[in-house]
């Protein structure tokens, strides 16, 4: 049963009996004290000719025959109606499971299509760990989104021309040269870091008269393997990669500005153009072309994100990180002039995350060219554990990453904690295939057998994994997918220190063998959705 169906219910009851009622919500409860799901209605019967009360209300929802035949009972607290599922509707979950497996939590309804954009780093340096955070973020929710019905591009913008990608080039050019003993300078805000000397090495002899374009294109090239191979081991893929300096050269941010200006919203101040963002919300209107004639960030971002609306998605999520939290009012700006609801537009801005050895604050040196790279965290804790500990806080919060504890091989380490309970499950089930019990005899088990207080809770949680998934879709937040398969795990790892499931009684091992399937089947699918591998054994 989902939230959806009981809230269809409670509209026919109090509609039935002519009772006047505002838009109120079911949702799932969030602990098993308030039952299995909870409502607001009392909170939103109006007020007129007939005063009725939670209490009154909750009498009139136990008459109805429906409810009596799902739930074991309604009670009113503190205003709220919280239900109690009948056992013998939870036992309907575990067939569910069985039956439909991977596919279990998979939405039918096509919700139609999504293009998300995320990392987009700059080709000039390798992926720092605030561009693994989003990477991490940004695939494991179009892996919900895929899960919920949703068609799903991934996209990767490349900012491959501009200023930055000149003092690439000129930095390079330069780090080639001190390579071969010759003198040349590095500019101040160029590129000093240990990687670029690293590419000068590949530039073979004889280059020394090659122009700054030269280098500038061996630098992105040579960056973006790096960058590509990092995203690989990460786990991590794109469907497309969407180049800058193309859109630059099809001429399109002129195009933008003409359209811009066509429709009365750009005007010249002190040689400069200005988009007058002010009359979207924005706090002041915005420059799009400078005085010296070179284009400011935003410019090409919205001749970009025409190209996103032109293609025809029916939404668009970015990805970006703190520095970029301004920029949400002006891209809305510029989506809602060119005709794209600004609804539609979903940006979700990543924190940033601090490293720790224990209690001690790694200090990221703010020497020119030193920061720590995605590829050196992963080296350390593994791919796994980085993802992990990047999901299981909110993406709009902060995030302080303890490198020592995502190395544990123990229970403190949540990453290896569920890794650990999903190969238990997996060997339980292939003990029991040697013990000589099928699948069939698995799946014919008895399940109202399952009678213990543990294994009651185990299958409820499993039973909210389908509103889970749900809910991480429509509110774009992936940590409670991380959270949920954490407390599975916990319920799980509890179970089996008391209970045997393979023992004597063949009756009670097929019924728990049948619980453990359907435990693995949830936590594998689960980790699948957050990126994280499924060991085979530890």
């Amino acid at each position: 049963m989902e939230s959806s169906e009981l809230k269809a219910k409670l509209i026919a009851i109090v509609s039935r009996e002519k009772i006047d009622f505002e838009k109120f919500d079911v949702f799932p409860s969030a602990k098993k004290e308030f039952g299995d799901f909870s409502t607001n209605l009392a909170f939103k019967i109006k007020k007129k000719d007939r005063i009725i009360n939670a209490e009154q209300l909750v009498s009139l929802i136990q008459s109805n025959k429906w409810i009596q035949e799902n739930f074991e009972k309604v009670e009113e607290r503190k205003g709220f109606i919280n239900f109690f599922l009948k056992d013998t509707h939870i036992y309907a979950t575990i067939k569910e499971i069985l039956s439909k497996k991977d596919a279990y939590g998979k939405s039918l309804s096509k919700k139609g299509s999504v293009l998300i954009e995320f990392v987009s780093a700059n080709p000039t340096g390798p992926l720092t760990i605030a561009h693994g955070r989003q990477a991490a973020f940004g695939e494991a929710l179009s892996r919900i989104l895929m899960h919920s019905g949703w068609r799903v591009t991934k996209e990767y913008y490349l900012n491959d021309c501009g200023r930055q990608i000149e003092l690439l080039g000129i930095s390079l050019k330069a780090h080639y040269l001190r390579k071969r003993g010759m003198k040349a300078n590095i500019p101040e805000d160029g590129y000093h870091g240990e990687y670029l000397k690293e590419i000068a090495e590949k530039i073979p002899d004889g280059y020394e008269t090659k122009d700054a374009k030269f280098f500038e294109d061996f630098a992105k090239q040579e960056i973006l393997k790096i960058i590509k191979d990092d995203l690989k081991e990460f786990g991590v893929y794109f469907d497309s990669w969407f180049s800058e300096s193309e859109l630059r050269k099809e001429g399109k941010v002129e195009e933008i500005i003409n359209i811009l200006q066509e429709k009365g919203l750009i005007y010249e101040q002190d040689g400069a153009l200005w988009f007058k963002t002010s009359l979207y919300g924005d706090d002041k209107d915005r420059v799009l072309r400078k005085r010296d004639m070179s284009y400011t960030y935003l410019a090409p971002d919205i001749a970009y994100h025409e190209n996103k609306i032109k293609r025809g998605y029916d939404m668009l999520i970015n990805l970006w990180g703190p520095d970029h939290a301004g920029y949400v009012t002006r891209i809305k700006a510029a989506a809602s002039v060119l005709g794209f609801s600004p609804d539609r537009l979903k940006i979700i801005i990543v924190q940033l995350t601090t490293l720790y050895r224990g209690k001690e604050k790694i200090s990221m040196s703010t020497r020119k060219g030193q920061f720590i790279t995605l590829k050196q965290l992963m080296d350390e804790v593994g791919p796994d554990a980085t993802k992990f500990f990047f999901l299981f806080r909110r993406a709009d919060s902060h995030l302080d990453f303890d490198l020592e504890l995502a190395k544990k091989k123990t229970e403190e380490n949540p990453v290896y904690y569920i890794q650990y309970a999903y190969v238990r499950a997996k060997h339980i089930i292939e003990f029991a295939k040697e013990k000589g019990i099928t699948e069939k005899d698995v799946f014919s088990a008895d399940f109202s057998l399952l009678k213990e207080e543990p294994e009651i809770e185990i299958l409820k949680k499993l039973k909210k994994f389908p509103i889970i998934v749900e809910q991480a879709s429509r509110t774009l937040e992936v940590s409670n997918i991380a959270h949920y398969i954490l407390d599975l795990a916990g319920s799980f790892h509890s179970y089996y220190q008391k209970f045997r499931v393979v023992d004597a009684n063949i009756k009670i091992s097929c019924s728990r063998l049948a619980l453990v399937e359907c435990l693995m089947s949830v936590m594998g699918k689960s980790l699948e959705l957050l990126g994280i591998s499924k060991p085979e054994k530890m």
